[in-house]
């Protein structure tokens, strides 16, 4: 079903980031051309400037700059909603080293999709679930979860280093399939024991070392 004449507007745009979240959107090019029955998609990142009002605007990266700042605040100030994608816009990223703020603290951000990159599926889901007038929600367990379903072996308990128990699944603990420890590229997930973490870190490494691995993508442990 074509829904040419209920169409939303959908407006892209790029702060500093590597861009890599914005192809996530072409991984399942059906679900992209079909994200076109529901969305006129305007692309803004060559000019990346925006001059007129729309219904969601999806920024990807960290605002760095003061015309990055001016030009977040600018999408803010036109458009119903505000969606925040990747672990730059969501979390801060490196940027935090600089004490530079996150988006979140520039402007108000209607939903984070998290990830580096983003996860497709939860991306086609969260503007489905806008363009029905839902409320997206993400999911609220660990990445341990997805890890054991998978049925990966627990790094921690080999005296590696991972960050699974307190990062917020929705990844399909895709760096732990590969043998790759979680670095926390979704963010914390809700009531994440923080405590504990810390405590199995410094059995692992030095609290330099624990504090480099819990900043990668942001300030996950303060």
């Amino acid at each position: 079903m074509t829904l040419i004449n209920n169409k939303k507007s959908l407006a892209l745009l790029k702060l500093t980031s590597c861009g890599s979240c914005f192809d996530v959107m072409k991984d399942s090019m059906d679900d992209f051309l079909k994200l076109h029955n529901f969305y006129n998609i305007f692309d803004l990142r060559d000019k990346n400037k925006i001059d007129k009002k729309y219904d969601i605007v999806m920024l990807e990266g960290h605002p760095r700059t003061r015309g990055e700042i001016a030009l977040a605040k600018l999408a803010r100030r036109n458009t119903k909603i505000v969606i925040a994608i990747g672990s730059c816009a969501h979390l801060g990223g490196v940027y935090l080293q600089k004490n530079e703020p996150t988006l979140d603290k520039t402007i108000r951000v209607d939903y984070n999709l998290p990830g580096c990159p983003i996860n497709h599926r939860e991306l086609i889901s969260c503007l489905m679930d806008i363009y029905w007038g839902k409320k997206f929600r993400l999911p609220d367990l660990s990445v341990c979860f997805e890890c054991q379903k998978n049925g990966n072996d627990c790094l921690l308990k080999k005296g590696q280093h991972c960050l699974g128990p307190i990062t917020r699944m929705g990844c399909d603990s895709i760096c732990l399939n590969c043998g790759e420890s979680c670095l926390g590229c979704r963010g914390l997930k809700p009531d994440a024991n923080i405590d504990k973490m810390q405590d199995i870190l410094k059995q692992n490494s030095s609290e330099k070392d624990a504090s480099n691995l819990t900043t990668i993508f942001g300030k996950l442990i303060k």
